[in-house]
């Protein structure tokens, strides 16, 4: 039985180069765990997340977070930077990790051209359903249906990846639109705005706008605005900010609601998150 301060990871190989990785940590202390992986082409990795939260660093200052029950789908081919763990937190995690030849079998070589960058780069961070949870929940160890395992969470979210869009592109000036909007919510997390303000601030209209977001982001304008709040929540109450603080900070008028957003979320209370006392 896994105890508090210990460590275990788990890798099979699949065929045709793609990897599955179960890894279970439950540190005493906080851990940071230094990261410089290279490879000669680009990676797909797919994490589920089974249960607590874990947040990736790079060298530059940016954080990727995996969080229990969330699927973060990420790619690269050189990344530095720190894997981070909470004390007294436990994390599991399962990852599916493809190589480029994975990548363009499965997806085809449109959505792999989009799919596979050099840099570090977050493709997706979303819920996933029950139909993912239960296949999470098998636990096996015979080679075969561990590849079935692997095969049918990549059935369940290649559409996600592989959206019928990608075979339309769009023009550069609608991509520099489309992420001066995405910029602009980011510089305005604690105001109150409306989908046709945010259109508006981009010179786009509100169908534009949200069909643009699902061609070029793979999500709602909502989901990003969403995500950006929750995600910045988080870094204030580790940095010591008390909820109802970190709440105006993303625009919540009342700390109640987003207590329930949080909660729904990260499936941990704003409460929990804990950070060094902040001096006024």
């Amino acid at each position: 039985m896994q105890k508090p301060g210990e460590m275990h990871v788990r890798q099979h190989q699949l065929s045709q180069d793609m990897r599955m990785v179960q890894s279970d940590y439950w540190p005493v202390e906080a851990l940071c765990e230094s990261s410089r992986p290279t490879h000669t082409q680009p990676q797909l990795v797919l994490t589920f997340g089974l249960r607590g939260e874990s947040r990736f660093r790079e060298t530059s200052g940016r954080e990727i977070a995996f969080s229990a029950g969330h699927l973060t789908v990420t790619s690269f081919q050189a990344s530095q930077g720190e894997r981070l763990y909470r004390a007294g937190e436990r994390v599991q995690q399962l990852r599916l990790i493809l190589s480029a030849a994975n990548v363009r079998h499965y997806f085809g070589e449109i959505a792999a051209a989009g799919l596979l960058q050099p840099q570090l780069k977050r493709h997706l961070f979303c819920r996933f359903g029950h139909a993912t949870a239960a296949q999470l929940n098998q636990a096996h160890h015979d080679p075969l249906r561990l590849e079935i395992q692997a095969l049918s969470l990549l059935a369940l979210h290649r559409h996600q990846l592989q959206p019928t869009e990608t075979l339309h592109k769009l023009h550069p000036q609608m991509i520099e639109r489309l992420e001066q909007a995405r910029d602009w919510m980011r510089n305005h997390l604690a105001d109150a705005f409306s989908l046709s303000a945010l259109a508006l601030a981009a010179g786009l209209s509100d169908y534009q706008l949200k069909k643009g977001f699902q061609q070029h982001f793979h999500c709602t304008p909502g989901a990003m605005l969403l995500q950006m709040r929750m995600e910045h929540a988080h870094r204030l109450l580790e940095k010591g900010f008390q909820v109802a603080q970190a709440a105006w900070q993303v625009g919540y008028q009342h700390p109640r609601n987003f207590s329930v957003a949080f909660q729904r979320f990260f499936g941990r209370p704003a409460s929990a998150i804990t950070g060094r006392k902040r001096e006024d």
